[in-house]
């Protein structure tokens, strides 16, 4: 019987030369890789792991002098690479507060994928100097995009039990009985002047457990938010003397997204 002595083909050693490769590259050690591509990072300490899987401990500032710490584990999504973009399956915690979810890099652009976990009152407290209810916010399967162009993709729901709330502005503290909120997150179509073509924004319409609608918050491109408040949301002020329709927006403004809270 004739033996089939035929070698392979340079397509198989290719191949095999690209599989050892991938190997060695998802075996480095996360925190060389961070040395080196980000040698002054301020977020990231402790890192530990390989780019297939590790954990890092991380810290930002949400406001002046309010440290944020906690811990992201990840695990690398390597099909994704077809694609052109790095995936990983993400862990975020602090204090209390933990999402899972899938985060996609590209070159210039980052989705996030079923983001579904609570954000804890302690965590709610660090990002806003304004007094809020005891009450975590839970978030079920966020997806969004963000691309140069705006966002992208966008769903996911939001709840939030409600409570007392006080709202500092003008030198003053309104409070609010606030009731459960539900948020729905999607994205709109806005135009802006001297432009044809159309800057999807976020948009988060809030409403009562009975569908009936509290207000909309908007996050545009140029990470603006935009608020708007119904009658039928402030008539939980105790202090409130407005009079109209429930659906009648009364309170409207616009600002940086970065004075959130302050």
């Amino acid at each position: 019987m004739a033996v089939n002595k035929s070698r392979p083909t340079k397509l198989w050693w290719l191949l095999g030369l690209v599989l050892f490769c991938l190997c060695l590259v998802v075996q480095l050690p996360t925190r060389w890789l961070v040395q080196k591509f980000y040698p002054n990072n301020p977020y990231l300490q402790q890192v530990s792991g390989n780019l297939w899987q590790g954990q890092a401990n991380w810290q930002i500032m949400p406001t002046p002098n309010t440290p944020m710490a906690g811990t992201l584990n990840w695990q690398w999504q390597p099909w994704h690479l077809i694609t052109g973009k790095m995936a990983l399956a993400i862990t975020i915690e602090t204090g209390k507060t933990e999402l899972k979810g899938q985060v996609k890099l590209g070159k210039n652009n980052w989705q996030i994928n079923d983001m579904t976990g609570k954000i804890s009152t302690d965590t709610l407290r660090l990002l806003s100097q304004w007094k809020l209810p005891d009450a975590p916010i839970t978030i079920q399967k966020l997806s969004l995009a963000y691309t140069t162009t705006g966002f992208q993709q966008v769903a996911g729901e939001l709840a939030w039990a409600g409570g007392e709330l006080g709202y500092p502005t003008g030198g003053r503290i309104y409070q609010i009985n606030l009731p459960s909120i539900k948020g729905i997150l999607s994205q709109e179509q806005q135009t802006n002047k001297g432009q044809n073509n159309p800057n999807p924004r976020l948009h988060l319409a809030l409403t009562d457990q009975k569908g009936q609608r509290l207000g909309d918050l908007y996050i545009d491109n140029d990470k603006m938010l935009d608020v708007a408040l119904t009658q039928r949301l402030l008539k939980n002020m105790p202090d409130y003397q407005g009079k109209g329709a429930d659906d009648t927006v009364v309170v409207s403004l616009r600002q940086p997204l970065s004075s959130l809270g302050k």
